[in-house]
């Protein structure tokens, strides 16, 4: 039987460092922004969609999504960002969906759902269990700021565009405190992982 994990936290609270723990101890990882990029490359169904919707403004040069562009527009207003997830979600699902299967087969004990917006996209129904890594909101302010170089403000729209961390942690099944050290972060995850195997 395999259990699958479903991994989330915040902008900038690190779910990235976790992830790589998982990888590390050859857990496979089926990560939802690699997925996102995929199924937008040039020529692909979904980008073809979005630049219907959107306009060839959205486009570079080479073909490929502006995705910086189309991001400043859709961080600004929500109807935009209402028709790109009716664009791209669907492609994702179905992606993640056959990257499980494909996991099953293989006969992975635990497999890690790793996606930022997996309670706002209803995910967690699909997961065994949910595990949030968590930062204080102040703590994930900062970090976002000194990371992406950006104002405050935009740095809290950002943050604004997900569900507050402090709802997630309460959802949650698991939750890694993310707000020491890398090598406090991984005793916490292998700890998880050890739980897991001796169940």
């Amino acid at each position: 039987m395999t259990y699958i994990l479903g991994l989330t936290g915040g902008i900038a609270t690190g779910k990235s460092t976790v992830s790589h723990i998982f990888k590390n101890s050859n857990v496979p990882v089926i990560d939802a922004d690699i997925i996102a990029r995929q199924v937008v490359e040039p020529k692909s169904e979904t980008l073809k969609m979005i630049i219907n919707e959107f306009g060839e403004k959205y486009l570079m040069e080479n073909g490929a999504l502006n995705r910086k562009k189309l991001g400043k527009l859709v961080f600004n207003d929500g109807a935009a960002l209402e028709k790109l997830n009716g664009v791209i979600h669907p492609a994702i699902r179905k992606e993640i969906l056959t990257q499980i299967q494909f996991q099953k087969k293989l006969g992975s004990p635990v497999i890690v759902l790793d996606m930022p917006l997996l309670f706002e996209q209803n995910y967690q129904i699909i997961c065994d269990a949910v595990m949030v890594v968590f930062v204080p909101e102040t703590t994930q302010l900062k970090r976002l700021i000194n990371r992406d170089g950006l104002t405050s403000d935009e740095a809290q729209l950002r943050i604004k565009a997900q569900w507050p961390i402090q709802k997630k942690k309460d959802l949650a099944d698991f939750v890694i405190d993310n707000s020491t050290t890398v090598a406090v972060t991984r005793g916490q995850v292998l700890n998880w992982l050890s739980n897991q195997n001796n169940d």
